[in-house]
């Protein structure tokens, strides 16, 4: 397989320490299995020394041999991708860049016929989401959001219980998600301002209660507060709190509350960059899970104390001491590497792919929440229906 990489930020290369180099990893790990044969990383950056030491040390640690191509966009990219996929021909493309670039690349993969993966948000307007979808199903090729979430076995664990009646009906649910001040401060600084916390990270457990429930919001109302951010300068909300007002499509009459509590100003000093939490609250039972604390935490002298996750993201030895690159984010990718092999082999149909992975058009639901969400955080208090 080609694969071309749109970003070399944190989640692609690890930059500046933050994570390990989810996207650079998997496909490293991937690699052992499926023959990659170029991979091109393209940036804005003349130069990208991150790219190189990524692929460096990833290699060194799982003993893989992938080589990066590092390329910065010069002129139009939209000519630059093209001309790029005209001499290398990709066959799989991941969009890992600021939120409000999501749109305009994404659909230039999508016009050259490349399979795709976006992070999420998908994007976060809806007529740039029907649009992409359309155009997905029109170029005959893949497109998914990279939802990893889903793939997490507590969140599947939920799904069943709910799905099995163990709690009854839902009464409502909460969500608390936060992150440390360093992602607005430091690390998305360029482009914070362009996005928001419920947009960048509160739609995860969007995606989340759709996935769970198959439940449809209904109408919604949010507040954003601001203080911190905008004393040093930035742009931005430190927190918004929304409740939506879900539905159930099968029998519009069921309902259920979900109340989201967001922020980005944590102390840099919380024990993990995430700090996440949500109980679901049924008529015959609740289930509540804390994902920060995943009852493993490290003591040191360099980092003081750090709640670990070694669920989504991790370099683990398997049973015969070889190091491997596992965890739900490592599968959600790798799920979408082997969706396109089996596209190609006539194993699968995009028909089958659309009804059971987040693709574009089951994203158009976290896309109708963030949208809405942005318009009632000019219009506090009041309730805004959510158009899909």
């Amino acid at each position: 397989m080609n694969v071309l990489i749109l970003g070399a930020g944190m989640y692609v290369t690890g930059r500046s320490g933050y994570g390990n180099a989810t996207i650079l990893s998997s496909i490293a790990e991937i690699s052992k299995e499926i023959n990659i044969r170029r991979l091109v990383i393209v940036g804005k950056s003349k130069e990208n020394d991150y790219v190189a030491e990524a692929v460096n040390r990833i290699n060194s640690r799982l003993g893989t041999a992938i080589h990066a191509e590092y390329l910065s966009i010069s002129g139009s990219p939209e000519t630059f991708l093209k001309n790029l996929n005209g001499e290398i021909k990709f066959d799989i493309g991941i969009v890992c860049l600021p939120d409000n670039l999501h749109h305009e690349y994404t659909k230039y993969l999508l016009n050259l016929k490349i399979h795709t993966q976006v992070v999420k948000p998908f994007v976060n307007k809806l007529q740039h989401a029907s649009e992409l979808s359309d155009l997905q199903e029109k170029s005959n090729v893949w497109g998914c959001v990279e939802f990893h979430k889903r793939y997490d076995e507590a969140n599947l664990y939920t799904k069943k219980i709910y799905r099995d009646g163990q709690i009854g009906d839902i009464l409502y649910i909460t969500v608390d998600y936060s992150q440390k001040i360093v992602i607005p401060t430091e690390i998305f600084r360029s482009w914070c301002e362009q996005t928001n916390i419920f947009q960048y990270l509160g739609v995860h457990y969007v995606d989340l209660i759709y996935f769970i429930t198959g439940y449809l919001p209904l109408k919604l109302t949010a507040y954003g507060s601001r203080g911190i951010l905008n004393k040093m300068g930035i742009d931005a909300y430190d927190s918004i709190n929304a409740s939506i007002m879900w539905y159930n499509p099968a029998n519009p009459a069921m309902t259920f509350i979900s109340q989201f509590n967001t922020n980005w100003i944590d102390p840099n000093s919380s024990s993990a960059m995430s700090d996440q939490k949500y109980k679901i609250i049924g008529t015959a039972g609740r289930i509540e899970l804390d994902q920060k604390n995943r009852g493993v935490s490290i003591v040191n002298e360099e980092e003081k104390i750090r709640d670990i996750n070694p669920y989504f993201s991790e370099y683990l030895y398997d049973i015969d001491g070889k190091l491997k690159f596992t965890g739900y984010g490592y599968r959600s990718l790798r799920q979408f590497f082997d969706d396109v092999n089996s596209l190609e082999l006539k194993k699968t149909t995009l028909s089958h792919l659309a009804a059971h992975r987040p693709g574009f058009k089951s994203s158009l639901v976290s896309v109708g929440v963030i949208e809405t969400v942005n318009q009632a955080l000019n219009q506090p208090y009041s309730w805004i229906d959510v158009s899909l």
